[in-house]
């Protein structure tokens, strides 16, 4: 009777052990996520800003940072989100982006350079067609 409970409590020993290791797919996209917020940005974007178009105009706004892959000619692609965003501000954003060119002066002063890097996207909640 004794080795039994001892057995018993050896097998929930090792499954409570395993069991801690184990990480699932969730946990390891939110270290990911959460990993790029302490990352310094290199540069701020405001990717709704027309030209002509005065900033104060705006009213209310909100940044996401996220990490993208900056190209040569001032294009660039995202790679991550630092924070889950909702589906319908991804696609605005992406659609934004697309548009988006980044100016060479940023380039010229040494302000960006190509590669991979930490982006600050701003754009304004109230653009967003939320249905």
């Amino acid at each position: 009777m004794m080795k039994r409970n001892w057995l018993y409590g050896l097998c929930i020993l090792f499954f409570l052990t395993a069991c801690n290791g184990i990480k699932t797919v969730n946990s390891d996209m939110e270290d990911m996520l959460l990993g790029c917020e302490n990352e310094m940005s290199t540069l701020i974007l405001w990717i709704d800003k027309a030209k002509g178009e005065k900033v104060t105009d705006w009213g209310h706004f909100k940044n996401v940072k996220v990490r993208a892959n900056v190209y040569v000619d001032g294009t660039f692609r995202i790679l991550s989100w630092c924070k889950k965003q909702e589906p319908d501000v991804i696609a605005y954003i992406e659609k934004r982006v697309a548009a988006f060119k980044i100016t060479q002066f940023f380039f010229d002063e040494g302000y960006i350079e190509p590669g991979e890097q930490y982006l600050q996207l701003k754009y304004v909640p109230e653009k967003v067609n939320r249905k």
